[in-house]
C-alpha cells in the first residue's frame, strides 16, 4: 500500500483524478482517497495539523514491511537557479524549531533530483535557511510517519513553487506545477507499486533463497535484509537478473556485522549505478 499525504487539496486532486481515488466517507475528521492500493490523506497546513492527520490515518491500518509513506507538495526554494515546478526528492530534513535533523534512507532508484529541506512554523527571509528548500510540514510528518515505518519506508516530493516568497502564488499556480508533473510522478509510483506491493511476484523462490543466503553472509539486520530485498527488486525490474550481482556475495563468510555494513554497503553501490 502506498500512503500518501499533502497539506492541501490543490496539490491532492490531479492525483485523485489520475490515480481514480475514491472519498473514503467512513473517515470523517479528515478528507481521505483510496483505491486497492493508494490512501491518499490531506492533512492541512502546518506541522500540528499535518503530524495529527497522518497519526489518525496510519493507527488505523496495520502497516506492512512493503508499504510506503510518501508526502507529495510544493515547496519554496532559496536557488532562484532552480526553475519553479522542478522535483526534487529530500535526502535531508532540517525543523529550525528544535534544530533537529532526520534522514529519510535513499534506497530506491528514482529520476529526481535530491535536495535538503528545511521546515519552518512561519515565514521566513532567505538568509535563515540553511536548506535547499524550505516547508511547513516535512519534519513533523516525519516524526510521525517514523511511528509506523522504518526511514527506507518514508518519501518526500518536492515541487518548487516559489523562491520563498509564496504571498505571491495562487491557487491556479500550484494546480498548474502539479499538473505538469503528476505524470511523472505517477510513472514513478507505479514502478514502486511493482516492486514493492507485489514483489512475490517478481522474485522467485531460488531468488529468495539466494538473498537469505548473502544476508547470512553479510550477518545483516532483519532491517538491512530488508533493505537490500527491495533494491534487488527494483534492480530485476531493470536488468531481469539478480544472479550477476550476488555471485560475489554468495561466497563471503564476514566475520562481524560491522564487516557485512561494508560489504552490504558495496553491494548498494553496485545495485544503484
Amino acid at each position: 500500500m502506498l500512503y500518501i499525504s499533502t497539506a492541501l487539496y490543490i496539490e491532492a486532486q490531479e492525483f485523485i483524478k489520475k490515480l481514480n481515488l475514491k472519498r473514503d466517507n467512513s473517515i470523517t475528521k479528515f478528507e481521505v482517497f483510496k483505491n486497492e492500493d493508494v490512501l491518499l490523506i490531506i492533512t492541512g497546513v502546518g506541522k500540528v495539523k499535518s503530524a495529527v492527520a497522518v497519526s489518525y490515518l496510519l493507527s488505523k491500518y496495520d502497516i506492512k514491511e512493503n508499504d510506503l509513506f510518501i508526502n507529495i507538495g510544493v515547496c519554496g526554494c532559496r536557488d532562484r537557479n532552480v526553475q519553479l515546478g522542478e522535483i526534487f526528492i529530500c535526502n535531508k530534513i532540517l525543523d529550525n524549531d528544535t534544530k533537529y535533523t532526520y534522514y529519510p534512507d535513499m534506497l530506491l532508484a528514482h529520476p529526481f533530483k535530491e535536495a535538503s529541506i528545511e521546515t519552518f512554523s512561519r515565514k521566513v527571509a532567505e538568509e535563515e535557511v540553511e536548506a535547499e528548500l524550505v516547508d511547513m510540514e516535512s519534519s513533523a510528518l516525519y516524526q510521525a510517519a517514523s511511528l509506523f515505518f522504518q526511514p527506507h519506508q518514508i518519501i518526500f516530493l518536492k515541487i518548487v513553487s516559489d523562491y520563498l516568497n509564496p504571498d505571491i502564488i495562487d491557487n491556479k499556480h500550484i494546480i498548474n506545477i502539479i499538473e505538469r508533473n503528476a505524470d511523472s510522478i505517477i510513472s514513478w509510483l507505479n514502478t514502486l507499486g511493482k516492486g514493492l506491493i507485489t514483489n512475490k511476484e517478481i522474485l522467485t523462490k531460488h531468488e529468495e533463497d539466494l538473498i537469505n543466503m548473502v544476508a547470512e553472509n553479510l550477518k545483516m539486520s532483519t532491517t538491512m535484509k530488508f533493505e537490500l530485498k527491495q533494491l534487488l527488486i527494483y534492480y530485476k525490474l531493470v536488468n531481469n537478473d539478480i544472479m550477476e550481482v550476488l555471485k560475489k556475495y554468495l561466497e563471503l563468510e564476514c566475520k562481524s556485522k560491522n564487516e557485512g555494513k561494508m560489504h552490504l554497503a558495496d553491494l548498494k553501490n553496485r545495485l544503484v549505478k
